[in-house]
């Protein structure tokens, strides 16, 4: 591969409050074998962190160039922004994300790119699923991201299809932005077999204390009803085309992730409990599983810890509230 080829992937990285981690993560891209670094942009997107995470952002730029890392810092909107100003300024001809917390193996871009020709929209490292040969935008639904695989990492996008889908990370959402992503534009690969499955393992996830969903309750937190009702109505249209055991699969993930952020709720110290919050993240709650459960299998679905679960919150959300927060505190 040589350096006067166009740049043949690039990665973007949100930056947010990532001084511990930025750099191994960044380093752990560069050193991608069979991958010439004039083939590769690595795009940092700094949103305004406070912690020197921007520094280090430049002083990378820096000792590799521009050419190789380009840096944008920009106001503190949320990851979806940011991700989607390195969509704008991508030039790859494919695109890939990494979180800023994680590193990747060396053979990370290797293993998807080998297995990308001119037809393919998506390569996926994923443990969830496994074919042989591509997979339409449908099958990628029911198989892969309603089993689970709900992020937008370890993936490789075609550029050009993406952009001409138009699908864009919501910035309206603080949780829940990645399954809205991936699950538009595969409604817009529809039946078109072009998406790749491969056994993960190159891309290392670092598990985060401090993550969206596990830090105490707030508010935002609710977004994950917004996220579960905009993905049901995206999937209503397609029914034909989509089985109903992945209705199912789509409705148990919302009276599952209803009991999550009820669970959060339940467990706030009463010095910290904003009231009316807390009652409208439990009437919400209620409200989702409420509509879920209309979905014929649903309940059935569930293991029997959450069929219990549903029982007791749909016979007392109080009590529920009451039991949780025995069951957590011992």
């Amino acid at each position: 591969m040589g350096d006067n080829r166009e740049k043949f992937v690039s990665i973007i990285i949100p930056v947010y409050q990532a001084k511990d981690t930025l750099k191994t993560c960044v380093l752990s891209c560069l050193e991608q074998k069979f991958v010439e670094k004039g083939e590769l942009e690595i795009i940092l997107v700094d949103d305004e962190s406070t912690d020197g995470s921007g520094e280090i952002c430049d002083e990378l730029k820096e000792e590799y160039g521009e050419e190789i890392i380009k840096v944008f810092h920009i106001k503190n909107i949320g990851v979806s922004h940011a991700r989607n100003v390195g969509l704008s300024e991508a030039t790859g001809r494919f695109v890939s994300f990494v979180d800023s917390d994680d590193k990747v193996t060396e053979m990370f871009l290797e293993n998807m790119m080998k297995r990308a020709d001119e037809s393919t929209a998506l390569v996926d490292e994923t443990s969830v699923y496994s074919s042989a040969g591509k997979i339409t935008g449908f099958q990628y639904i029911e198989n892969v991201i309603l089993g689970g695989n709900t992020h937008v990492w370890g993936k490789l996008y075609d550029r050009k299809t993406l952009f001409e889908s138009g699908v864009r990370f919501r910035e309206d959402l603080t949780i829940g932005e990645d399954l809205i992503f991936i699950l538009e534009y595969a409604l817009y690969l529809k039946k078109t077999h072009c998406i790749v499955c491969i056994p993960e393992g190159d891309y290392i996830y670092t598990y985060n204390p401090k993550g969206a969903m596990n830090s105490t309750f707030r508010e935002s937190y609710t977004d994950q009803f917004a996220c579960w009702k905009r993905a049901f109505d995206l999937l209503e249209p397609y029914r034909s085309e989509i089985s109903d055991r992945a209705f199912v699969s789509l409705a148990a993930s919302r009276i599952m992730t209803s009991l999550l952020v009820v669970g959060k709720v339940a467990v706030i110290a009463p010095d910290q409990r904003d009231e009316e919050v807390c009652k409208r993240a439990v009437r919400e709650a209620g409200e989702q599983i409420s509509r879920a459960l209309k979905t014929r299998g649903a309940f059935g679905a569930l293991s029997a810890g959450y069929k219990v679960k549903v029982l007791i919150f749909r016979l007392s959300p109080q009590l529920y509230l009451r039991l949780y927060n025995r069951h957590k505190k011992g």
